[in-house]
């Protein structure tokens, strides 16, 4: 399969490692120094089951805009979720002659990156999905340490035999490639349920400054979390996606016996990059408020991070 990974970061890195020792053929997309280390010395990955230093294919959007789309089955986007409307407006330019584009999956955090996507391309070519039980972050230009099995659910955001056919087909792939994947006809209530997880734990830990283990190693921190999970599960239930007490009880026990990992926004304050506060936690607050229905927990850690961002700015 010929695949383009648009936003080779830590998991887009991980993918793109698995996929070319599989034997398929993958371009990633980057910017910045990430790239020029990626094209000069290749991409350095190390993981407890692989370790993978090999030259790759990488360039940027511009030079991306140069290539022939026809050649491609498959973009997965990878970016932060703050970039997915300028990402697909860039892909839409380029793909603006194609009758039959290639499917575009999302593998972001967060419950609104397919919605977009779809302002810019027809449903049936676009592709929702989440990837959990995965920590992969740049811990120098075109080097990534990682960790976790990157388990990955897929799902059509409108379903045709052709495209159901193609989406079968790419899961298969993933898991040959050793990623376990699989679909579903409901991918916005998978979504949903990471986001159960990613609002009960990420800003928290980029609040605090510590990795997920140490929450759940404090009674208090835990019930924080509990706290933030339940607020999330409400949130999806307003907007009438079906979330049981038994989902949120799931995700608190799968990332609580995950790997200690700093989660992606602790990570991004870190390095001084954009953080995904609106994404994960303003879509919590905002779901509510329609109900009106206050998120406490919710709007409590978002306003204490922000107003860290704005010390540390």
């Amino acid at each position: 399969m010929n695949i383009i990974i648009f936003g080779a970061g830590g998991v887009g890195s991980y993918f793109a490692a698995k996929l070319l020792e599989a034997g398929h053929e993958v371009l990633l997309v980057a910017r910045g120094e990430h790239l020029d280390a990626l094209q000069t010395n290749g991409l350095v990955l190390s993981h407890p089951t692989l370790h993978f230093s090999h030259p790759v294919k990488a360039l940027d959007m511009e030079a991306l805009s140069h290539l022939d789309p026809h050649h491609y089955d498959v973009i997965l986007l990878l970016t932060k979720s703050t970039a997915t409307r300028e990402a697909a407006a860039s892909l839409a330019q380029w793909l603006k002659r194609q009758i039959i584009p290639p499917y575009i999956v999302s593998l972001q955090n967060g419950v609104e990156n397919e919605a977009i996507l779809c302002d810019y391309f027809a449903e049936e070519f676009v592709i929702g999905g989440l990837t959990r039980k995965i920590g992969a972050h740049v811990v120098a230009p075109g080097c990534v340490n990682a960790v976790g099995s990157a388990e990955t659910i897929l799902g059509m955001m409108r379903t045709t035999s052709e495209n159901e056919t193609f989406l079968e087909t790419l899961a298969k792939t993933f898991n040959e490639a050793g990623i376990p994947t699989q679909t579903t006809y409901d991918i916005e209530q998978e979504l949903w349920k990471k986001l159960i997880i990613n609002n009960g734990v990420n800003a928290l830990c980029a609040l605090l400054g510590v990795k997920t283990g140490v929450l759940f190693d404090h009674t208090k921190l835990s019930s924080i979390v509990q706290g933030l999970m339940q607020e999330t599960a409400a949130a999806a239930r307003a907007l009438l996606v079906k979330i049981t007490e038994a989902d949120v009880e799931a995700m608190f026990e799968l990332i609580k016996h995950f790997d200690s990992i700093k989660p992606s926004m602790l990570v991004d304050l870190e390095q001084n990059r954009s953080i995904e506060i609106e994404e994960i936690c303003g879509v919590v607050i905002r779901a509510l408020h329609q109900i009106g229905v206050d998120a406490p927990y919710t709007k409590t850690i978002s306003t204490l991070l922000e107003f860290k961002l704005g010390e540390k700015q």
